[in-house]
């Protein structure tokens, strides 16, 4: 009994040091049928809350007949509404009741194009970042992104925490002239110029960012490269929790993305989920390898 209770652990432990190693594992699959074509997403063994909730939600159906209610193209497509229902006040209600999952961020995992997450409530209200239990949302990013387009978006996720720095810096009586010269460029429309200085001006604040323990945003170049390679949406990056991805018909991102909306992004065209499969490994490979 005893050498048989270790292997189990010794098995058990193996397992979870792979799951570490490759968070990108898949075992479970989920065909999503829509009135606009369908896609088969693969799910990351490396967040298993996530993962057990969208097998159990599609296991029971629970998607058929929600709205694709929000299309943001080259962004994102948003899945889950019911018609008349309201995305806020769902999460909302679902926070109150306790209808969350707690974060699973993993700094392997991506939101690159293709990929899959749950929505979640954003701000004081939900600090923990927990995603909403069943509203989700596909990741579109376009085909095409460049190292400068990723930096810019960290720059412009970093953009409020360096300005608070930069006003208190810019106050003080021995930097007035470096204020006077960024009024002076900025009031002239000189960007280039007033651009270089202002980095330089990030540059001088940055220590004591770093002092105060203020944790800017960031993104490795290893990741940069990926997201130069596959696509996708940098600042989504410990936002949402990605939990999968779509491993056939990633096509249907382009059906998606010439959906006509409002200026709300709601599809002018009703696109729905028509049904949900579960299937596990042995399974999709036999239908689809």
């Amino acid at each position: 009994m005893r050498i048989l209770v270790v292997s189990f652990c010794v098995a058990g432990f193996l397992q979870s040091c792979n799951v570490l190693r490759n968070p990108l594992k898949m075992k479970n699959y989920v065909e999503i049928e829509t009135t606009e074509g369908n896609f088969v997403v693969g799910l990351y063994q490396g967040t298993p809350k996530h993962r057990d909730n969208f097998i159990e939600k599609c296991s029971s159906q629970s998607y058929n007949e929600t709205m694709l209610y929000r299309s943001v193209r080259k962004s994102d497509y948003s899945f889950g509404l019911r018609n008349g229902f309201n995305e806020s006040s769902v999460m909302q209600t679902d926070l109150v009741n306790e209808a969350v999952i707690p974060a699973e961020f993993n700094d392997k995992i991506l939101p690159k194009r293709g990929t899959v997450a749950m929505k979640r409530l954003e701000g004081a209200q939900n600090p923990d970042k927990k995603s909403d239990a069943t509203l989700f949302f596909v990741v579109d990013g376009g085909k095409n992104i460049t190292a400068s387009e990723v930096r810019a978006a960290v720059a412009i996720k970093n953009r409020d925490t360096y300005k608070i720095y930069i006003d208190e810096f810019l106050s003080h009586p021995e930097n007035k002239p470096l204020k006077d010269s960024l009024d002076a460029l900025r009031s002239m429309k000189t960007m280039k110029q007033y651009n270089e200085i202002y980095a330089r001006v990030m540059q001088m604040v940055k220590p004591q960012i770093e002092k105060d323990g203020v944790e800017l945003y960031s993104i490795s170049e290893k990741n940069i490269e990926k997201y130069v390679e596959t696509g996708g949406v940098p600042m989504f990056e410990d936002v949402y929790t990605v939990f999968g991805e779509i491993v056939v018909g990633l096509d249907i991102l382009e059906k998606f993305s010439k959906l006509e909306t409002s200026l709300d992004y709601c599809p002018k065209k009703d696109v729905s989920i028509v049904s949900t499969a579960v299937l596990n490994k042995k399974d999709f490979k036999k239908k689809y390898k």
